[in-house]
């Protein structure tokens, strides 16, 4: 036995956000539907069908494909007067930011499907019942027309269906809100107390059927770097701008050489970079405040990457000079204040956060530039920007990308569009600075660095792309 809930679109659109309000909400939330159904409650034998449908295992969402998504910024003046208020035209009053985001898929239904609920004659009635009452589903201006069938739903055209799973929380999937025993109970309890209703929603992260298989079997791809070490900026420093980034990576190599104990001439080779031909190099890092909706580009604080195939004696000595003996300060240029370092931790913004650099566990397929990429080579007749990036990625130690798209302006927020004039030494004034967004077949263990500065300018220091599932946690940098 089936029960399946079905929304037809009236105009087309789904209008409804997620947690971060200019993100659009696709595939649509069983939750979503859950509380269209309760709004359109008229007495106990309407509740007691609901009870019975929180009570049953988590629903699959069935949709027609991936939507195109978009989002508007507007300001509102609010009801409430107030002594000192915002608005210009309305004395008193405050301005809100109001965001409307919405989704238009490729066919106009969707479905919340039980695959396995049975319910009784009374119950399939009272639920039919609530459905035919719907208005909408999302926002007010998201027109629906809802049905409950005892069936699997009608394809909604020659694609087929999209079917989402629920999976375990901490796997890579959609995170959509669905109902659990006691969510009307909850519901009630945040109306009576003036909460919304996000606020009792719990989370469930939702996979498309088939996909979560093959992720099992695709093992990430790590790349030449094993350990990411990070330092932010103290707080009260007057924000550094992104295009000192080779400024400051190479008074972070400088800082770090200057501090490693023993003779110049025992210096771990991976340090200075001479004699190594073919193995990584240690890369000093600038982080830029980058990929999230506030993102300027200023400098955040500046990292260490390790290669994998650094000798323990050697991480030892770089451990010891910058971590026993704290690295607490960078002095870049006359021009700039010294830089006065501090330690990470997991209350620390989102762009110092390792996981941030690296994609996290599992890896990630897609990567966009925060710095631009100082390619290997030169512009040749034949050549073109995208091979100059494959060339580039495969002499830093990773795959041949599956698809790159470059461009000479950043290609997400915040990122650094050039760095700042004379930061870049003259024997590179011959070499592209591009930008670029990549996608690998497997995904990939960053941190993702490649050109010919990747090591000890900061250049070419890719960050993950996911405009889908941007971190609230990033808007803190």
């Amino acid at each position: 036995m089936t029960l399946s809930v079905v929304v037809r679109l009236r105009h087309g659109r789904y209008d409804a956000a997620r947690s971060h309000r200019s993100q659009a909400e696709w595939p649509p939330a069983p939750a979503r539907v859950f509380c269209a159904l309760v709004a359109s409650m008229r007495g106990e034998e309407d509740r007691e069908a609901l009870r019975w449908l929180e009570r049953q295992s988590l629903p699959q969402v069935w949709d027609p494909g991936p939507a195109t998504t978009s989002s508007t910024r507007s300001f509102v003046v609010t009801n409430r007067i107030k002594a000192e208020g915002g608005s210009q035209s309305w004395p008193g009053r405050t301005n809100n930011e109001r965001y409307r985001a919405s989704a238009v898929p490729p066919a106009e239904r969707f479905a919340i499907v039980w695959p396995e609920a049975e319910p009784d004659e009374g119950v399939f009635k009272r639920l039919h019942r609530l459905a035919l009452r719907v208005p909408y589903v999302g926002r007010s201006t998201s027109m629906a027309e809802v049905n409950v069938q005892r069936e699997v739903p009608e394809e909604p055209g020659p694609a087929g269906w999209r079917v989402f799973e629920p999976t375990e929380l901490h796997r890579q999937g959609e995170p959509l809100a669905a109902p659990y025993p006691g969510y009307l109970a909850a519901l009630d309890d945040a109306y009576d107390r003036g909460m919304r209703a996000h606020e009792v929603a719990r989370t469930v992260s939702y996979v498309a059927e088939g996909s979560e298989a093959a992720a099992a079997e695709e093992e990430p791809v790590e790349g030449p770097f094993r350990d990411l070490l990070v330092w932010g900026l103290e707080r009260g420093h007057v924000p550094v701008p992104g295009p000192e980034v080779a400024r400051i990576a190479a008074a972070l190599r400088k800082a770090v050489m200057s501090r490693i104990d023993g003779p110049a001439e025992e210096m771990p080779p991976q340090v200075h970079g001479h004699g190594v031909d073919g193995r990584a190099h240690v890369a000093f890092l600038a982080l830029p405040h980058v990929g999230s909706r506030h993102a300027d580009g200023h400098v955040l604080g500046v990292a260490i990457a390790l290669p994998r195939d650094l000798p323990q004696d050697d991480w030892i000595r770089i451990g010891r000079a910058v971590l026993v003996d704290r690295l607490s300060e960078l002095r870049v240029a006359p021009r700039l204040p010294v830089l006065r370092l501090a330690g990470v931790d997991a209350g620390s913004p989102w762009g110092l956060q390792a996981r941030r650099w690296t994609g996290e566990e599992g890896g990630v397929r897609e990567w966009v530039t925060a710095t631009p990429v100082l390619t290997d080579g030169r512009m040749r007749r034949g050549r073109s920007y995208d091979d100059l990036v494959r060339a580039s990625l495969r002499k830093a130690g990773y795959p041949e990308p599956a698809e790159v798209a470059t461009s000479p302006a950043p290609m997400s927020e915040g990122a650094v569009r050039r760095p700042a004039k004379g930061s870049v030494p003259e024997r590179y004034r011959d070499r592209p600075l591009v930008h670029a967004r990549v996608s690998f077949e497997r995904p990939v263990v960053g941190p993702v660095l490649a050109g010919a500065m990747r090591y000890s300018g900061g250049l070419g220091l890719f960050v993950p792309w996911r405009p889908h599932r941007q971190k609230e946690g990033a808007e803190k940098a």
